[in-house]
């Protein structure tokens, strides 16, 4: 039995980013299939008028198919090898889109679209986990030639330097400034106090984009994960990592009851408890508490091997009793108001995904 409950949260930040990728390219496929649902429509009301045109590019259009079907399972392949290097190829086969048992045009429509779409969220996860390891292994050489010889600063120690920033689309201008400063000087004693300063200026930059990434990330796992467990949950903002905040959720049938979750980024603690809406004025105890209690006891630990198999590491650090502390009554006006369970079932359907 379970009352409040306290959660230290950490966990492994590659795998938080993978499992991230993964879920904005499946919710990608779900926005493409409503749209082409839409444009099925469409096409079936516009169907007289454009039959001539159609039946005129429908050799082409398959033909085209084929070739985009190709280039993305060609470029799959390509992430497999980089996935391979880093040692994470189990999780980019998982997630990889089922080739269609049938010739159905929509199936490989969709097929591809899914495919493209994986590659699109993950190359930039795996790209920049494999500069990182490159980083690694260059700046220990690096430290040993400047050992060995500080007489000189190689030119390409600058080309080296801003690779590390290759997947930004443009520099920022203090790191930009610092860079040209250093190219004029080079080599010489000021070119070394510059590459040292550009090497501590990028670093830290990496540091905090990566952390954006992971906070990012762990919100758009919690709410992910909360859904395909069946659970209606309110949306998760993006900053609940870093500025902290609360989040409810509940399944469709558990009435007035739902569960508070609600973040402390300082000390990287949540905290998770049993609440019941209740109206102006009520603040009568029930029986029913208790046993809401209970039923959230029975469900937290498949919650927290969930988001563990996303990278996401909760430790209990402190648990209550059910029923030691009286079910938290707020009023139903401060909590949010979810949808019907009909509407629930059927978006369910539409963003099933099986966990990595």
């Amino acid at each position: 039995m379970s009352g409040p409950t306290t959660v230290l949260i950490n966990g492994d930040v590659f795998l938080i980013l993978l499992s991230a990728a993964a879920i904005r390219a499946a919710r990608a496929v779900v926005d493409a299939h409503q749209q082409a649902n839409a444009l099925r429509q469409y096409q079936t009301e516009q169907h007289a008028a454009l039959l001539d045109r159609l039946q005129n590019a429908l050799t082409e259009g398959r033909q085209a198919l084929q070739e985009q079907v190709r280039i993305a399972e060609q470029d799959f392949a390509q992430l497999l090898l980089l996935a391979e290097k880093i040692g994470c190829t189990a999780q980019v086969t998982a997630v990889r889109p089922a080739v269609p048992a049938s010739s159905d045009e929509q199936d490989i429509i969709e097929y591809c679209r899914s495919l493209q779409l994986l590659i699109h969220e993950m190359r930039p996860v795996l790209l920049q986990e494999s500069t990182r390891r490159a980083d690694a292994l260059f700046d220990k050489t690096d430290v040993d030639l400047q050992a060995a010889s500080a007489a000189a600063l190689p030119q390409d120690r600058l080309a080296r330097l801003l690779k590390r920033l290759v997947h930004l689309t443009q520099l920022p201008e203090h790191i930009a400034q610092l860079a040209k400063e250093l190219e004029k000087s080079l080599p010489g004693e000021r070119a070394d106090l510059l590459a040292a300063e550009l090497r501590l200026q990028i670093q830290a930059l990496l540091d905090a984009e990566k952390k954006r990434q992971v906070e990012e990330a762990q919100a758009l796992i919690l709410e992910q994960t909360l859904q395909d467990l069946g659970y209606q949950v309110e949306e998760v903002t993006h900053t609940l990592f870093v500025d902290g905040g609360v989040v409810h959720f509940r399944r469709a049938g558990w009435d007035k009851y739902m569960v508070r979750m609600r973040m402390d980024a300082k000390t990287g603690q949540a905290n998770f408890n049993v609440v019941r809406a209740v109206k102006e004025g009520e603040n009568e105890r029930s029986v029913l508490d208790h046993l809401a209690e209970d039923r959230w006891c029975s469900e937290f630990p498949t919650l927290l091997a969930a988001l563990e198999a996303r990278g996401i590491h909760m430790q209990v650090t402190r648990r209550l009793e059910a029923g030691e502390l009286p079910v938290q009554l707020v009023h139903e006006d401060k909590l949010p108001q979810f949808i019907e369970e009909e509407q629930v079932e059927n978006q369910s359907r539409l963003m099933s995904r099986k966990l990595p």
